[in-house]
């Protein structure tokens, strides 16, 4: 059996359940059955480094390390690798604002984000919502426009944080 490369990004800022949420999204996308060559073959990771990079550099730290076959991750059936990534993207659960009764609804949904966000503070600068709004919301009966309700909203364009980790290495194929 061989061994194939792999790379997977996960949101979420605690290591842990960052890699348990990718171990088994890759166990739903390839199969429970090993030998998958992904992530789903990994059951520990080890922390390459505590300083978050932007994506695009820790694709890169992380090619280099496979190249240079680092001792950390080139064992298919050791720990993956892991670095923190910052990004510019994050998302946000708001509360569409109450304009009144005779209020005849938002244009649309990025509006009543942008007001929901607005409202509680939310938006930081620089900062501007994306496709995928989603959420559970009421519309005007005639307009049938957005009045109230909670928005999930994804932003971007803000101040980079660390908001996932790059998961990679080598597995069994």
């Amino acid at each position: 059996m061989g061994a194939y490369e792999f790379t997977n990004y996960q949101d979420g800022t605690d290591v842990q359940q960052a890699f348990d949420t990718a171990v088994e999204q890759a166990q739903y996308e390839y199969g429970h059955g090993g030998y998958t060559g992904t992530l789903a073959e990994k059951t520990s990771y080890t922390v390459i480094t505590e300083t978050p990079m932007l994506e695009a550099e820790a694709e890169a730290h992380a090619a280099k390390l496979l190249n240079d076959d680092d001792p950390r991750v080139r064992d298919k059936w050791g720990p993956a690798g892991a670095i923190p990534v910052l990004t510019d993207r994050r998302r946000v659960r708001v509360t569409i604002p109450d304009r009144g009764p005779l209020f005849r609804g938002f244009d649309s949904l990025e509006e009543a984000a942008i007001a929901g966000l607005t409202e509680s503070g939310e938006l930081r600068e620089g900062e501007k919502p994306v496709y995928g709004i989603t959420g559970a919301y009421s519309t005007h009966p005639r307009t049938r426009r957005p009045v109230s309700g909670e928005l999930d909203v994804p932003l971007e364009g803000g101040r980079p944080e660390h908001q996932g980790w790059l998961f990679f290495g080598y597995a069994s194929s």
